[in-house]
């Protein structure tokens, strides 16, 4: 998460938990070694995880990206998405679209660029942080959740649940 102070007053954009889980498809196929944010310094929260692939390469790889608002608890809020995850990493001329910022912004902190098939033996983040001068989240100020899941060969494997907080 990261403080930015400008004419306007105060916007800050940060993490304020993830959860991630094996999906019961995805026995003998992937294991969560961790998932976890830490507080580095006050208003900077950094995410990192990381998840053992056990059955490589991958040649279908594709992502589901859900967004969340908090309303009354979890409720769908524009964004929902269903994508090759392999075209995505391929193509630098992949279009502008909402899984294109995610990932562009995730890209330098992580194994993220690679294409199919995947031979690496894990995904990871490192110590990637929110930094509104950076990221500019095209959603309103509000509570929000991203799901991510991963399916490979048409299975969903794993589920990772990113919860942040935009204020202006």
């Amino acid at each position: 998460m990261a403080l930015y102070l400008d004419s306007m007053g105060t916007r800050l954009l940060k993490f304020t938990n993830v959860k991630c889980m094996d999906l019961p498809t995805s026995r003998g196929f992937t294991k969560y070694e961790y998932c976890r944010l830490k507080v580095v310094r006050r208003n900077e929260v950094e995410l990192s995880l990381k998840v053992s692939l056990l059955q490589v390469p991958i040649r279908n790889l594709t992502t589901r990206l859900q967004c969340f608002q908090r309303r009354d608890g979890y409720r769908p809020f524009m964004y929902n998405i269903l994508f090759d995850f392999c075209k995505l990493m391929a193509r630098t001329n992949y279009g502008l679209s909402f899984e294109r910022f995610i990932f562009d912004a995730i890209r330098k902190q992580s194994n993220f660029n690679q294409t199919c098939p995947w031979k690496e033996n894990h995904m990871t983040v490192e110590k990637f942080a929110l930094n509104f001068t950076k990221i500019s989240m095209p959603v309103p100020a509000g509570t929000y959740r991203l799901d991510f899941t991963f399916y490979a060969y048409g299975v969903a494997r794993t589920l990772t649940q990113v919860f942040f907080e935009k204020n202006e």
